[in-house]
């Protein structure tokens, strides 16, 4: 009776709810153009949101990026030579050191959708979301998957494999 107990405890949290991950895309991403149209509907979502980093600053309770936002790969990596949507602001409780967040790095996060933020960027004034990072990730410099364009023999081998397909298969 016991181990039958155990087990239904162990099956029953194996379909529990888990956590995002930064590397795998989940069914109801939300969009930075959602939350841009209509921010108060998306308050207290989770986004898995990338870009490329643009200003680091660090407060006495908290760091903040500003993050000039790329659409992502399936596995999260910002894709820089994409067209950009905007920016977004990034907040932490932790100190961000500005030698790992340095300007010009790929960076991909999940966090909550806060609210719009005021920011001044050259002489005009923007409205950017503001997110409360959970989970950060910043990628190599030279990652080649973030430079790299889509190859349909590599990126989807099976798409084409098949009667109308090229009858390859390359992994």
């Amino acid at each position: 009776m016991r181990i039958l107990t155990l087990f239904v405890i162990l099956v029953l949290t194996a379909c529990g709810p888990t956590k995002p991950s930064i590397h795998a895309k989940s069914n109801n991403d939300i969009s930075y153009e959602q939350v841009i149209q209509n921010v108060d509907l998306y308050q207290g979502q989770l986004v898995r949101w990338g870009g490329m980093i643009g200003q680091v600053a660090n407060y006495e309770n908290f760091s903040e990026l500003t993050i000039v936002q790329f659409p992502l790969t399936r596995h999260g990596v910002p894709i820089s030579t994409e067209p950009s949507a905007g920016r977004f602001i990034v907040r932490s409780e932790h100190f961000l050191d500005p030698l790992i967040y340095s300007p010009d790095k790929l960076v991909t996060i999940i966090g909550t959708v806060e609210t719009l933020q005021l920011q001044k960027v050259d002489q005009k004034m923007l409205s950017l979301p503001l997110i409360t990072t959970e989970q950060s990730h910043v990628w190599p410099q030279n990652n080649p998957s973030a430079s790299r364009t889509y190859n349909p023999k590599h990126d989807a081998p099976f798409l084409g494999y098949g009667y109308y397909g090229t009858g390859t298969y390359a992994p």
